[in-house]
């Protein structure tokens, strides 16, 4: 699985953003491998333009590249509520999420 955090610029140890669950996990034959069931991120290239490109291995077998955007990264780690660590939490968090992705719902 891999994660992502926000930290602070000038101090990486201030943490900033902590959204919950991973950003990327093993899907299909990434499952598969001389350890299976697992991705590892080998480095990430951000181009002038903003584009993201995330370097990963699966299984201990594959490379792989994926490709995102400094945007949309940072929106997922801002937009993204935190892990309550319970399942009571987990559904609070959900039921407001739902709740406000319904109030921005554009009427036709």
């Amino acid at each position: 699985m891999i994660y992502l955090y926000m930290t602070d610029l000038q101090d990486p140890s201030k943490l900033i953003a902590e959204p919950a669950g991973h950003l990327m996990g093993p899907i299909g034959d990434e499952r598969i491998g001389d350890v299976s069931n697992v991705l590892f991120t080998n480095g990430w290239i951000a181009d002038e333009d903003g584009k993201v490109f995330l370097y990963y291995a699966s299984s201990d077998t594959r490379m792989h590249v994926a490709t995102s955007t400094v945007e949309k990264l940072v929106d997922y780690c801002l937009n993204s509520p935190a892990d309550g660590y319970t399942s009571a939490a987990s559904v609070e968090t959900l039921k407001k999420q739902i709740e406000k992705n319904l109030s921005l719902k554009v009427k036709v």
